[in-house]
């Protein structure tokens, strides 16, 4: 065991690193806590310190993953977005590059996350956050619809979800996942 001893947020930060790792080497079946441990050089109980079960770490890697996608479109949209395309093309290849740099562990997480009702929840919570945001990047550029505007961006996020993970396993290009994304966006706000 590693004699090294961290701060509990570097400590959790290379849990998660080393969780990510197994999970992008051997999928999310040879994801348990015991092995992340072993795999980090610590013992079990810090491990379980950490995220108390596996689906407290599946949690946490989806909740890691999820924030950086977020910043990542926030900051872009904060420097960047002047109009609705700007918008729309910064949304888009956001979604798409983030998948893309967190590869296909993403998508056996969410995956593993989606086996039970409990962690289908959690995701459909995560989905409704991220079209929130969405919504709050558009509404300043183009009116939205009164009615029927949360299924809209629930609708967009699940086409971005299908394309960036196309993307992600190899079967389109990223350019033609962002391109086909703007275009839907486009179609969904009527443009």
């Amino acid at each position: 065991m590693s004699g090294k001893r961290l701060p509990r947020d570097q400590r959790r930060l290379q849990l998660l690193e080393t969780a990510a790792a197994i999970v992008r080497a051997e999928g999310t079946d040879a994801l348990t806590l015991a092995r992340v441990a072993e795999q980090a050089g610590v013992t079990k109980p810090i491990a379980y310190e950490h995220f108390e079960t596996r689906a407290g770490l599946l949690v946490a890697l989806y909740r890691q993953f999820d924030a950086r996608q977020a910043d990542a479109a926030r900051a872009a949209l904060e420097s960047r977005a002047r109009t609705l395309e700007d918008a729309v093309a910064i949304l888009a290849a956001a979604y798409v590059d983030c998948t893309l740099d967190a590869g296909r562990e993403f998508g056996a997480i969410t995956a593993a996350l989606s086996a039970t009702e409990e962690m289908d929840d959690f995701c459909h919570a995560q989905r409704e956050a991220y079209a929130e945001l969405y919504r709050q990047a558009l509404v300043r550029f183009t009116p939205l619809p009164a009615k029927g505007g949360e299924a809209l961006f629930l609708g967009l996020i699940g086409a971005a979800d299908t394309l960036a993970n196309a993307a992600a396993a190899g079967r389109m290009s990223r350019k033609d996942a962002i391109d086909a994304l703007v275009r839907i966006m486009f179609g969904a706000l009527k443009v």
